[in-house]
């Protein structure tokens, strides 16, 4: 899910100039809505396996781990409460995804893919007070949490940058994406000033009550995931010509 930066960057690897077919790293993919989807998956998964180590020959830098150097958020609904604040967070485990499904849909200029992420591990700085299901917590430090069994789905519409004496750029004109997470298991250090036991007694209840929380915090979550995602989308797509997409028949 966070990974989906290194997604974007496979796809800008090499566009063909051939009016049937565009050239994506060695796949030669049929410029037609059903044919690419499939292409573009087949090659997305035969890459990703490399995105840990990156890809120098394309321009693409090791994509794990993957940092986040801040990641901020604040939602006040029903039983949550709480403004919280992570930073230098870092994210192994999205070379082991997968591309399920990739859809072209030319028509109105935008890509879906659905993916599968096995396990996803963070560990970074917290800061967090508030609210959660009617308990205090407060507390700042180091965390680490481990996500397992992720299904993902990120919608892109693109768009078209226009360029002086040149043509036009491709554009990421919105980036969505939702998630949903089977699996979680999280550890919080440093609750309530160092208090050990009521620590140990909140970090309990976070690991057994994590699927009301995430419902709560996915929406914050998510937003704030398209946040850091679209700059980096923008700057993929900003090196590829719009027509080798947008003008797919």
């Amino acid at each position: 899910m966070w990974k989906f930066l290194c997604l974007l960057s496979v796809v800008n690897l090499v566009f063909g100039n051939e009016k049937s077919f565009i050239n994506i790293g060695g796949f030669v993919c049929p410029r037609e809505d059903k044919a690419l989807g499939k292409c573009l998956r087949d090659a997305l998964n035969a890459y990703i396996p490399q995105l840990a180590t990156g890809l120098p020959e394309y321009g693409i830098p090791p994509c794990e781990p993957l940092v986040v150097p801040t990641l901020a958020i604040q939602q006040s609904a029903g039983p949550i409460s709480i403004t919280s604040s992570f930073s230098d967070v870092t994210v192994r485990g999205p070379s082991r995804m997968r591309v399920k499904h990739l859809e072209v849909d030319s028509k109105n200029h935008s890509l879906i893919a659905t993916l599968h992420i096995p396990e996803l591990k963070t560990k970074g700085d917290y800061s967090l007070k508030g609210q959660l299901l009617m308990l205090p917590i407060e507390g700042n430090g180091k965390f680490s949490a481990k996500y397992g069994d992720i299904d993902a789905t990120v919608t892109i519409v693109l768009g078209r940058t226009p360029k002086e004496n040149a043509a036009d750029a491709l554009a990421c004109k919105s980036l969505d994406v939702k998630f949903h997470i089977k699996k979680a298991v999280m550890e919080l250090n440093n609750l309530f000033g160092g208090d050990d036991d009521l620590g140990k007694a909140m970090n309990k209840f976070l690991n057994e009550n994590w699927e009301p929380l995430l419902e709560e915090l996915q929406t914050p979550m998510e937003e704030a995931l398209r946040d850091f995602l679209k700059p980096l989308a923008d700057h993929a797509f900003g090196t590829m010509d719009a027509d080798d997409i947008l003008l797919i028949k």
